[in-house]
C-alpha cells in the first residue's frame, strides 16, 4: 500500500557540456517589482550548437526514454486535456484560432543581432524553485528550501563559500523533466527542472579556470585555504554561501 502513495519518479537527464548563460546558481533570484518571484528561483540557460542539441534530444536516458519521446507524450496529454475543457472555454479559444494546445518549444533559437540570421546555436532553460510550503502530508504547512548541487570538474561537491559563477562558464546540467498544460492559455510543453551542475570551466570575477589558460595538473605547490585563515579572518563570509537545504515535497 505504501508504494501506491509514493510519488512517481520524474525522468532525469544530464546535458552535454554547455556554455552557461545568465546563471543564477549560488543565490536565489527574487525577480523585480514588475515580475516578482517571491519564492526565489535558481536558473540558467545552457547554450550549445543546434547539432549537439539534436543528438541530445534523441539520446536515451538510463530509463530508455528521450526528451523527444517525453515532448510527444506531453503533446498527447495536452491534446486530451484540451478536449476535456468546458465547451465555452474551447469556443473562446476558437475565436483566437486556437483549436488545440499551444506547444512551447523545448529550446530557444539564437539569432545574430546584426544580420538577424540564426547563429546555429540554441539554449535550453533550467529552473529550480528555491522555497515553498508543503501542501499536504504529515509536514503540511512546513516551509522548505532547496538549492542546486554544484560539483567541480573532478566530481567533488562544492560546499561552504562558493565562487561566483558567471556567464561564459562551461559545464554539464543535471535536471528532471515534467510536462505541463495551462488551461487558461492552452500552453503546454516540458519544464526542465534544475537539480545540479558540474563546473568544468569556471568564469568568476573576470578570471577563468586553469584549463582555459592551458594549465594542467603538475607536481608542486598545492593551495590550502586554511593556511591563510588568520589573514582572511576579517573578511565577509556571506557572499555566495549556501545554507543546508531540504528538498521541497512539491518542488516537482
Amino acid at each position: 500500500m505504501a508504494n501506491d502513495t509514493k510519488k512517481k519518479q520524474l525522468p532525469s537527464f544530464t546535458s552535454p557540456r554547455v556554455v552557461f548563460v545568465y546563471p543564477k546558481l549560488t543565490e536565489p533570484d527574487y525577480g523585480n517589482k514588475d515580475f516578482p518571484k517571491p519564492d526565489g528561483e535558481y536558473s540558467l540557460k545552457g547554450k550549445m550548437s543546434a547539432d549537439t542539441l539534436d543528438k541530445f534530444l534523441a539520446t536515451k536516458n538510463k530509463d530508455g526514454v528521450t526528451l523527444n519521446d517525453l515532448y510527444e507524450e506531453a503533446r498527447r496529454d495536452a491534446e486530451k486535456a484540451f478536449a476535456e475543457l468546458a465547451v465555452k472555454t474551447r469556443k473562446e479559444f476558437e475565436k483566437k484560432n486556437i483549436t488545440g494546445p499551444v506547444m512551447n518549444s523545448l529550446f530557444e533559437t539564437l539569432y545574430d543581432k546584426e544580420t538577424e540570421e540564426e547563429t546555429g546555436e540554441v539554449c535550453l532553460k533550467f529552473t529550480k524553485k528555491a522555497s515553498g510550503v508543503v501542501k499536504k502530508g504529515p509536514r503540511e504547512g512546513k516551509k522548505w528550501t532547496s538549492a542546486p548541487d554544484i560539483y567541480d570538474a573532478r566530481g567533488k561537491k562544492m560546499a561552504g563559500k562558493l565562487p561566483n559563477i558567471w556567464g561564459g562558464s562551461e559545464g554539464k546540467v543535471s535536471f528532471a523533466v515534467s510536462s505541463y498544460f495551462i488551461p487558461g492559455t492552452a500552453a503546454a510543453g516540458l519544464k526542465l527542472m534544475l537539480n545540479g551542475v558540474q563546473i568544468i570551466d569556471l568564469v568568476s570575477n573576470g578570471s577563468r579556470s586553469a584549463d582555459s589558460h592551458g594549465f594542467g595538473e603538475e607536481d608542486g605547490y598545492g593551495y590550502d585555504p586554511s593556511e591563510f585563515a588568520d589573514e582572511n579572518e576579517g573578511e565577509d563570509k556571506s557572499e555566495g554561501g549556501t545554507d543546508k537545504t531540504v528538498a521541497g515535497e512539491d518542488d516537482f
